[in-house]
């Protein structure tokens, strides 16, 4: 059975950061960014000590993915799309062990990742990604372009994609996206809800 934890140790948070980075090619996470943000992991009971995913949901300035931009260069990218720098969330730093969480258990991690973000009260959820096949998966439902273009990060030139979902729009988006995406029976680990909100209360 699939269950949830939020890290609060500086070594819980050190293996995240190794573990994110392991997976994403090197691409550094900050300690700063995963200390002002919830970090949640998701592990099979049977084997505790084996990590199948994890993120951050961060509402606090300053945000990892508009840290590209000079400040002058994030305010008139957030004034173009009339988004206050004050009402904004992001989830980061996402990482998944797809065969260890099969189908079910990624359609959970997703609403544990929404829940996470739409519990701050923001208005804007923020997104953003490296990989072209990751930002189709993602903007079918944080769908509103915000940033396409080259900038350096991680220590090289890369394309870097950002866009956003409004608050009022997002789980209406998420259980379209759902239906369609896991309309076939699906097998794998379930949360442990109960569990989960001992963990994180």
């Amino acid at each position: 059975m699939l269950h949830t934890s939020i890290l609060n140790t500086e070594i819980d948070l050190n293996r995240f950061s190794k573990v994110y980075a392991g997976r994403s090619g090197g691409m550094p996470v900050d300690a700063d960014f995963l200390l002002q943000g919830t970090v949640r992991i998701f592990y099979d009971d049977q084997q505790p000590d084996r990590w199948l995913a994890g993120y951050c949901v961060n509402d606090q300035a300053p945000y990892r993915y508009l840290a590209v931009h000079t400040p002058t260069a994030q305010a008139a990218l957030l004034a173009q799309h009339q988004i206050s720098p004050d009402d904004i969330v992001e989830i980061g730093a996402i990482w998944m062990d797809v065969s260890g969480l099969g189908r079910a258990g990624r359609w959970q991690v997703y609403q544990f990742m929404l829940a996470d973000a739409y519990a701050t009260g923001k208005g804007i959820v923020l997104g953003g990604t490296v990989y072209a096949r990751i930002r189709d998966f993602q903007m079918q439902v944080v769908k509103h372009p915000l940033f396409d273009g080259t900038v350096l990060l991680g220590g090289k030139q890369q394309r870097v994609w950002l866009y956003f979902a409004r608050r009022e729009e997002l789980w209406f988006d998420f259980f379209r996206f759902t239906t369609r995406e896991f309309s076939q029976p699906m097998t794998g680990p379930f949360i442990n809800t109960a569990h989960s909100l001992n963990q994180v209360a």
